[in-house]
C-alpha cells in the first residue's frame, strides 16, 4: 500500500489525469494532421498550377490536361483541414452576445450544449457526405480516371474532424470551466 497503489482515490486521480492526456493527445494529433494536409495539398496545388501556367506557354499542347482535374480533387481536402483548424482554435463563426449575459457556470453549460449540438450536426453532415460519395463514386474523372467521390469523402473526413474538435472543446469546458474554451485572436490563427 506504499505510494497509494491500491487506494481507490489514487486510482481515480490517475484515471482523471489519463483522460485529459488522451483528449490533449487526440486534439494535438488532429491539429498536426490538419496542418500536414493544408501544407501538402496547398503545396501540390501551387506547384501543379504553376507548372501548368508555364506549360501553357512552353508546350504546343497548351498545358497539362490532367492539371485541370487535380484542383477539384485536392482543394476540398485543403478547405476541410482549414475548417477543422479554425474550429480547433475557436476561430470559427460563433455568436457570443448570449454568453455575456450569463454567469460563468451558465456560460460553460451553454457552451457545452452548443458544441455538442454542432458536433452532432457535423456527424450528420459527414454521414450524408458518405452517402453522396457512394453515389458519385460511380462516375470518374475523364483524364485521371479517379472517382468523383473524392471530394465528398474529404467533406465527410472534415466533418468528423470538426465533430471531434468540438467534442474535445466541450469536454474541456465541462471539466475545467468557461476559461478553458478555445479562443484564438484572429492574428494568431494556426499554421
Amino acid at each position: 500500500m506504499i505510494g497509494g497503489g491500491d487506494d481507490p482515490g489514487h486510482r481515480a486521480a490517475a484515471k482523471d489525469r489519463r483522460g485529459p492526456v488522451l483528449v490533449d493527445t487526440l486534439d494535438h494529433g488532429i491539429g498536426l494532421l490538419c496542418r500536414v494536409v493544408v501544407v501538402v495539398s496547398g503545396s501540390v496545388l501551387t506547384a501543379v498550377m504553376t507548372a501548368n501556367v508555364v506549360a501553357r506557354y512552353v508546350l504546343p499542347s497548351g498545358g497539362f490536361r490532367w492539371a485541370q482535374e487535380l484542383p477539384t480533387l485536392l482543394f476540398p481536402w485543403l478547405i476541410v483541414a482549414g475548417i477543422a483548424l479554425a474550429a480547433q482554435g475557436g476561430a470559427h463563426m460563433s455568436v457570443e452576445w448570449l454568453y455575456d449575459r450569463l454567469a460563468p457556470r451558465g456560460k460553460a453549460r451553454l457552451f457545452v450544449f452548443v458544441q455538442l449540438c454542432a458536433a452532432l450536426s457535423f456527424l450528420v453532415l459527414g454521414y450524408q457526405a458518405v452517402v453522396v460519395a457512394e453515389i458519385a463514386g460511380a462516375e470518374h474523372s475523364p483524364i485521371l480516371g479517379l472517382p468523383n467521390s473524392i471530394g465528398y469523402y474529404a467533406l465527410a473526413f472534415g466533418a468528423v474532424l470538426v465533430a471531434l474538435v468540438l467534442s474535445i472543446a466541450a469536454s474541456r469546458v465541462a471539466r475545467s470551466g468557461w476559461s478553458s474554451r478555445p479562443s484564438t485572436d484572429s492574428k494568431e490563427l494556426p499554421l
